[in-house]
C-alpha cells in the first residue's frame, strides 16, 4: 500500500540509478520509505540455503531459489512467532493470560486456569517476530536476508539490491542533502534515510561500510 503515486516511485527510483556508481560528493535523499523498497528480498532458500527471492508484490508473492530452483507459495512461516492468549477462564471468569512460541498451524493455546484449575485450549493470536536467531527475515517467510552482516556489534542489511544500492550512495556522499525535486513530496519523517541507525551516518565508519557492501554484492 504504496503512498506514493506509481508514476512518482518510478521517477525515485530513476533519479538512484542515474547516480554515478564511483563516490559522489553530494546526495539527495530521494524520499523513499522503506516499504517503497521491500518490493521484493533475497533470501536465503529453505531447501538448500542458497540465495531464493521473495517476490512481495500483494497478488503474485512466491519464493523462488536461483540455485536449487526451490518453489514456495506462501503459507509456512519459517520464522520465530508467538501465540498469546488473553481471556476470562469458562468457569470462574478470571482473567487468564499467557503466551508461548508458536507451532504451526495451531492456533489455540491450552492453558490452565490459576484460580479454579479449569484446563481448556483458547484460541490464541499470532505475532510474527522479523528477528530470528539475531537475523533480521523478510515479511512474508520469515526466512534470514541475504544482505546482511555484522560491522562489529551492529546489524548492516538491506532487502535487495536496490535497497543497497541506495545505501552505498548515501554511505559514500560526503555531502547529504535532504529531498529532491519536488520537494512537497518528500516524506521527511517516514523517509528512510531519516532513520538510519547512527551507525551507518557516522563518517568515520564511510569506508568499512563501503567494503562491507562490495563483500555482500559478491556473496
Amino acid at each position: 500500500m504504496p503512498i506514493l503515486p506509481v508514476q512518482l516511485a518510478g521517477f525515485l527510483f530513476e533519479r538512484i540509478f542515474q547516480m554515478p556508481k564511483t563516490p559522489a560528493t553530494r546526495f539527495a535523499d530521494p524520499g523513499l520509505a522503506l516499504y517503497d523498497l521491500a518490493t521484493y528480498f533475497w533470501v536465503h532458500c529453505p531447501k538448500c540455503d542458497g540465495r531464493a527471492t521473495v517476490n512481495n508484490a500483494e497478488s503474485n508473492h512466491r519464493l523462488t531459489c536461483t540455485q536449487c530452483h526451490h518453489l514456495e507459495m506462501p503459507g509456512h512461516w519459517h520464522g520465530s512467532a508467538t501465540i498469546y492468549v488473553s481471556v476470562k477462564c469458562r468457569e470462574c471468569h478470571a482473567p487468564i493470560r499467557k503466551s508461548a512460541a508458536w507451532e504451526q498451524p495451531w492456533t489455540k493455546l491450552k492453558v490452565k486456569c490459576e484460580k479454579c484449575g479449569d484446563e481448556c485450549s483458547y484460541e490464541g493470536s499470532v505475532s510474527k517476530s522479523y528477528v530470528h536467531q539475531g537475523l533480521l527475515t523478510d515479511s512474508v517467510y520469515g526466512l534470514p536476508l541475504w544482505l546482511q552482516t555484522n560491522l562489529k556489534e551492529d546489524l548492516f542489511w538491506a532487502f535487495n539490491p536496490d535497497h543497497l544500492e541506495l545505501l552505498r550512495q548515501y554511505v559514500a556522499a560526503k555531502h547529504r542533502e535532504r529531498g529532491i525535486a519536488p520537494r512537497n513530496t518528500i516524506r521527511k519523517n517516514s523517509a528512510l534515510l531519516s532513520r538510519l541507525p547512527a551507525f551507518i551516518t557516522k563518517a568515520s565508519n564511510r569506508e568499512p561500510i563501503l567494503k562491507l557492501i562490495d563483500k555482500l554484492l559478491q556473496k
